[in-house]
């Protein structure tokens, strides 16, 4: 946890020194998700908590070093890195009863994944000077799972700290292991209704998306689609989100007030999930996963000056054969430019 927290904030920490420096348009962003069943149904099951800080650069902000190797994105995004970003987090996976002992094998098993992003951010070079008409992000996602990831202790202990049941079948997790995925994923903005169409000054868009992930963490293929109404809509790509969530970007434009209404829908389809397959070199828990999975979502942003603040609700169909009922869970997001 110590060297994950300092890479981070040694990664920060130029964009942070030189912020009062930069114009208003070339500021980093600041960003605090956190996903979690307490904030929607209140029950503890399957997927129960995610937090993610993230920092991401300005635009036109990527470093020398990594500028220099930006050779890498342009066969796909046919243009060189825009920003870059460096993120660490937890997620915490239960069991729907959490006050069996041992956990039922039947249900999600116990584990927790304390990870590290790193992502680099791409949008489409126009020459006739238009916005870009997609983003395109890398990621590499890595970190431990098993009794390392701290699931337990956090858990345990915002439990005591609500006055919530403790959880007793932690002694199940998953063992400790490394684990890593690389991801790829793109984002059109391929519809735009402006305000001299819906009357209000409102305006409208779709933004579809497209990725994939692979490696001992997750492999999986993905398209989704996000519908937006509002004012100013075009400050962002949607609130961040914890993977594999339908996700936006941490980025957003800052200025007036912008504000919007969302809803999307994202689906997956699935060749492994060490949360849901078990450990990849020894024996554990494990349910037998299911290859397609959807997310439904709806919610609002708003934006004004330097701050941003998103809620998300979400529904997720069952990973699993022998899960019972759909996943309801909530997110909010706040995000700082500095």
């Amino acid at each position: 946890m110590r060297w994950m927290t300092g890479a981070a904030l040694l990664a920060a920490l130029p964009g942070v020194a030189h912020a009062t420096d930069r114009p208003a348009e070339q500021k980093g962003v600041l960003s605090l998700a956190v996903e979690n069943d307490s904030l929607s149904s209140g029950a503890d099951r399957n997927y129960t908590s995610g937090v993610k800080l993230a920092y991401v650069s300005p635009s036109e902000g990527v470093p020398d070093w990594l500028r220099s190797t930006g050779g890498f994105t342009r066969p796909l995004s046919h243009s060189e890195p825009d920003f870059w970003g460096i993120a660490i987090g937890q997620s915490i996976f239960t069991p729907e009863d959490i006050q069996a002992n041992p956990a039922p094998p039947d249900q999600h098993p116990y584990a927790g994944w304390l990870y590290m992003q790193i992502m680099v951010g791409a949008e489409e070079d126009r020459s006739d000077g238009r916005a870009p008409r997609y983003l395109d992000t890398y990621e590499l996602e890595f970190g431990m799972t098993g009794p390392s990831a701290l699931g337990e202790e956090a858990q345990r202990g915002i439990h005591q700290w609500l006055g919530a049941p403790d959880p007793k079948g932690w002694d199940s997790q998953l063992h400790d292991e490394f684990a890593f995925a690389v991801s790829f994923d793109r984002r059109w903005r391929a519809l735009r209704v402006f305000s001299d169409v819906i009357p209000g000054g409102l305006e409208a868009d779709l933004t579809p998306s497209v990725g994939a992930s692979l490696g001992t963490l997750r492999s999986e293929a993905r398209v989704g689609l996000a519908a937006r109404i509002g004012q100013r809509i075009d400050s962002d790509y949607g609130p961040p989100r914890v993977r594999p969530s339908l996700a936006g970007v941490e980025h957003f434009s800052g200025g007036p007030l912008s504000w919007s209404l969302f809803a999307g829908v994202q689906g997956r389809g699935v060749a492994h999930n060490l949360f849901l397959d078990g450990n990849t070199f020894r024996d554990s828990a494990s349910v037998d996963r299911n290859p397609w999975v959807a997310d439904f979502q709806t919610g609002f942003s708003i934006s004004a000056g330097d701050w941003r603040l998103a809620y998300t609700y979400v529904w997720r169909t069952e990973e699993f054969a022998t899960q019972p009922t759909r996943q309801d869970f909530g997110a909010l997001a706040l995000s700082w430019r500095l």
